[in-house]
């Protein structure tokens, strides 16, 4: 594919990772996070994957927006490069057995005459593994910016745990001066309403009657 139709093809699908071909498919571009082979010390970049899906009727409405304001073209003579790249490239399929896209890979017919695609090695990896050590500190700090003043991660760290434990005297002190609000509050009832005595911790305290004898003892 060398027509200029195929290098604005080409920019839109570096934009965007995906494109939808006339006459051959929708190519999408696949990335796949790095990992950490922790155990190994071995730390893998991206890689990225092509997923090929054939389709003869592949459209995209933001591919046709982005040809239209690249190209200063109508709908019609839209549809006519789509039509030409088309044909153009189910010639090249049936005569060479494959359509080049220089830079990405290849389309070619498989044996059961089905458009697959086969991407450049170059393009999947973007680097190859790195290596690493493990680094176990048992004192680690650095310098932290807070607002406009600069201070350890230790000093940081310490100033937090401070907070926390007067937060928590803060606690402490508010339910003592509740505690005491209530004794306080329970003595003055009791004096002003029941019979107080500090050595008696009765609040009614229990008179004591002598009954009188409803029976005569006989001699």
């Amino acid at each position: 594919m060398n027509s200029d139709f195929s290098k604005y093809l080409y920019k839109y699908f570096s934009i965007n990772g995906n494109i939808a071909l006339p006459g051959l498919g929708v190519l999408s571009l696949i990335r796949i996070p790095s990992t950490n082979d922790f155990a190994n010390k071995v730390l893998y970049s991206p890689v990225f994957r092509f997923h090929f899906e054939p389709t003869d009727e592949a459209s995209d409405e933001s591919l046709n927006v982005y040809l239209k304001s690249q190209l200063n073209i109508s709908d019609n003579e839209l549809d006519e490069l789509y039509r030409t790249f088309s044909v153009q490239a189910n010639q090249l399929l049936q005569s060479n057995g494959k359509v080049e896209w220089e830079g990405v890979g290849s389309f070619s017919l498989n044996e059961a005459k089905k458009v697959e695609f086969i991407p450049l090695n170059e393009l999947e990896i973007l680097s190859g593994k790195l290596g690493y050590e493990h680094v176990v500190r048992e004192i680690y700090s650095h310098d932290v910016l807070t607002g406009d003043k600069l201070q350890s991660s230790d000093d940081l760290h310490q100033y937090f745990v401070d907070q926390r434990k007067g937060q928590a005297w803060q606690r402490w002190k508010i339910a003592s001066v509740l505690l005491i609000s209530i004794a306080a509050t329970s003595i003055v009832i009791r004096f002003f309403l029941g019979s107080f005595s500090f050595l008696d911790a009765r609040y009614d305290p229990v008179h004591v009657k002598h009954a009188i004898s409803t029976y005569t003892l006989q001699k």
